[in-house]
C-alpha cells in the first residue's frame, strides 16, 4: 500500500504541484543549510539568547532574566530542546531558525495559493524562499524566523476565515498572531490591525467575530495577571509589552526633540552653508524618514522582486474593492509600514530584517506582479505559459542564488578562534573571565565559556573604560579585583586619551600568548593575566 501511494505521488499527474511544491522547500532548505555551514560565527546578539538558553537548562533561575534579557523569549525555550537533540549550544540556536525559517514556506504557499493559479503561487514561493535576508536570518541565531512562521500562518487562517466564516479559523490565527509577538513585540500589530479590521469593514456578525478573535488576547492577560498575583513574575518578563505602551508616543517626543536640536545648532558659527541646509533638514525631517524606509524597502525586498511587487501594485484600488481578503493584507501592510515609518523617527536605527513585517503581508503583490509579466510575455512574444514560468524561474535563480550561496561572516572568525584558544587552556571546569573592548567581548567570553556547564553572561567585563582606570596600575589592579584572567587588546578600540599600554605592558604583569589581526580591530594582542 505505501509502495502504492509513493508511486501515485511521483508519477500520478493529479500530484505535480504537489512534487513542485516539495522541490520548492527542499531547495529553500538547502541554500540555508549551505549557509548554515558556510556562516563561521553567530551574531553578536544570538549569544544573548543562548545564554538565557543555558540559564533554563542549568536550572539557573537568576540568570533567566539577566544579561540584558529582560524578558523571556520563545526562541530561547525552543533552543534548549534542540540542545537535546544536537548537544551543542551553536548548532541547536541555528537548527531553531533553518527549522522555522524553511518551514515559514509552507503557510507561504497555502496563502498564495488562495489568490493564484498554483504555477503562479509556486513561483512566487520561490522567489520567497530565496529573498537573501531570508535565506541569511534562517541560519543567524535571531528571533525572526519563529515570528515569520506564525505570522504568515496566522495572516493565512485569517484569510481563510473571511472566505467562509470559520471561527476555529480565527481563534487560531489570534494565537498565532501572539506565538509570533512572543517572538518579536512588532508583530502584536497583526493582532491590532487585525481587530480593527473585524469591528470596522462590513461583514456579518463583526462584534461576535471580534470578541471571538480577542478569546486567546484576553487570556494571555488573564495569564499575566494571574502569575503577577501569585508570584513575582511580571507579564513583562514573558513579553517586552512595555514597549507597546511608547510606540505612540516616543516617535512623537523624538521628533520634537531632533527639531530642537537642529534648531539649536543652527544657532552656532558653521561653514557657509551648513545653517541653510540645516534649515531645510529641519523641516524635511519627515521626508527623510520616508527615504529611509525606502532604501531599506528595496534592499530588503531584494531588488529584482522589488521589481515585480511594484509591477503587481498596478490596479490595486479595484482588487481592493473587490476582494476584502486583499484589503486585509493590504490594510496589514500599511499599518505595519507606518509602525516602521514611527521606529525610525523614534530611533533612526533601521535594519533589513525588520521589514519582515511588511514583506509578509505584501508578499500577494509579488504574485500579482507574476501574473502581469507572464500575461506581457505571452501577449506580445506568443509564448507558452510553461515557457515564460520556466524562464522566470531561471531569472530568480540567477539573480538570488549568487547573493546566498557564499560564506558569511568568515573575516570574524578570529574571534571565534582566540576564545577557543583560552577555552583550551583553561579547560571547562570553571568561569573564564574575559576583559576586552564592547565590541568582541560577546564573542571572546562565550567561545572561551561554550562547553563550561553553567551560564555566565557572555558581556560581563564589558565596561573596559571602569577597568583601564586612570592608569596602569590600577588597571591591572581592577582586573585581578575581579579575577579576570584574560584581556584582548584591540589596537583600534584602546581609549586614546588613556595611557599608551603597550608601551606600559610589563611582563610581570601579563604574558602575550598571541596575536592576530582584523579590518576593524586593527592589531589584535592576547594576554594572560598573571
Amino acid at each position: 500500500m505505501i509502495n502504492s501511494i509513493l508511486k501515485d505521488l511521483f508519477s500520478d499527474n493529479k500530484y505535480y504541484y504537489f512534487r513542485i511544491s516539495i522541490l520548492i522547500i527542499l531547495l529553500g532548505f538547502a541554500i540555508r543549510l549551505f549557509s548554515f555551514h558556510y556562516t563561521y560565527i553567530i551574531n553578536p546578539d544570538g549569544v544573548l539568547y543562548i545564554h538565557q538558553a543555558r540559564a533554563i537548562y542549568y536550572d539557573i533561575k537568576d540568570s533567566i532574566l539577566t544579561c540584558s534579557m529582560r524578558y523571556l523569549s520563545n526562541y530561547s525555550i525552543l533552543i534548549v530542546l534542540a540542545y537535546k537533540i544536537f548537544g551543542d549550544w551553536v548548532v541547536a540556536a541555528k537548527s531553531v531558525s533553518l527549522f522555522f525559517g524553511t518551514i515559514t514556506l509552507i503557510p507561504l504557499y497555502f496563502l498564495l495559493d488562495r489568490f493564484f493559479k498554483k504555477e503562479i503561487a509556486l513561483v512566487a514561493t520561490l522567489a520567497f524562499a530565496l529573498i537573501p535576508i531570508f535565506v541569511a536570518k534562517s541560519v543567524d541565531v535571531v528571533r525572526d524566523p519563529i515570528y515569520w512562521f506564525f505570522s504568515v500562518l496566522g495572516l493565512y487562517l485569517f484569510v481563510s476565515q473571511i472566505e467562509k466564516r470559520n471561527y476555529l479559523y480565527l481563534i487560531l490565527s489570534s494565537l498565532f498572531f501572539l506565538m509570533a509577538a512572543w517572538a518579536r513585540i512588532e508583530a502584536i500589530l497583526f493582532v491590532l490591525a487585525s481587530l480593527i479590521f473585524i469591528f470596522f469593514v462590513r461583514q456579518d456578525r463583526k462584534i461576535q467575530r471580534s470578541f471571538i478573535f480577542a478569546i486567546p488576547v484576553v487570556l494571555v492577560l488573564l495569564l499575566g495577571i494571574f502569575g503577577i498575583m501569585i508570584s513575582n513574575i511580571s507579564v513583562n518578563d514573558f513579553h517586552r509589552g512595555y514597549e507597546i505602551k511608547t510606540k505612540f508616543s516616543a516617535p512623537i517626543i523624538e521628533y520634537k526633540n531632533l527639531r530642537q536640536s537642529l534648531a539649536e545648532l543652527m544657532n552656532q558659527p558653521l561653514a557657509h552653508n551648513l545653517p541653510a541646509f540645516l534649515h531645510k533638514a529641519r523641516n524635511l525631517v519627515w521626508l527623510i524618514d520616508l527615504g529611509t524606509l525606502v532604501r531599506y524597502a528595496v534592499r530588503s525586498y531584494f531588488y529584482p522582486f522589488f521589481l515585480i511587487f511594484i509591477i503587481g501594485l498596478a490596479g490595486v484600488w479595484g482588487k481592493i474593492r473587490k476582494d476584502r481578503r486583499i484589503l486585509y493584507l493590504s490594510f496589514i501592510a500599511v499599518s505595519a509600514l507606518l509602525l516602521l515609518y514611527m521606529h525610525v523617527l523614534q530611533t533612526w536605527m533601521m535594519f533589513d530584517r525588520f521589514f519582515a513585517i511588511f514583506i509578509l503581508p505584501s508578499f500577494i503583490f509579488v504574485g500579482f506582479g507574476l501574473e502581469k509579466i507572464v500575461l506581457f510575455f505571452r501577449s506580445r512574444l506568443h509564448l507558452k505559459k510553461s515557457m515564460v514560468l520556466s524562464i522566470l524561474c531561471l531569472l530568480i535563480l540567477i539573480c538570488a542564488l549568487p547573493k546566498s550561496l557564499k560564506p558569511r561572516e568568515a573575516d570574524k572568525l578570529v574571534f571565534k578562534e582566540i576564545g577557543e584558544l583560552i577555552a583550551d587552556r583553561e579547560g571547562n571546569d570553571k568561569e573564564i573571565k574575559v576583559a576586552t573592548s564592547t565590541h568582541s567581548i560577546r564573542w571572546i567570553s562565550f567561545y572561551a565559556n561554550l562547553k563550561y556547564k553553567g551560564a555566565p553572561c557572555p558581556q560581563k567585563n564589558h565596561d573596559l573604560e571602569n577597568i583601564i582606570g586612570k592608569s596602569y596600575e590600577e588597571f591591572v589592579q581592577n582586573l585581578k579585583r575581579r579575577k579576570i584572567r584574560y584581556f584582548l587588546w584591540e589596537e583600534k578600540h584602546w581609549p586614546g586619551h588613556r595611557f599608551d599600554f603597550m608601551d606600559r605592558c610589563n611582563p610581570k604583569d601579563f604574558i602575550k600568548l598571541g596575536h592576530w589581526n582584523h579590518p576593524d580591530t586593527g592589531r589584535l594582542i592576547l594576554f594572560k593575566v598573571i
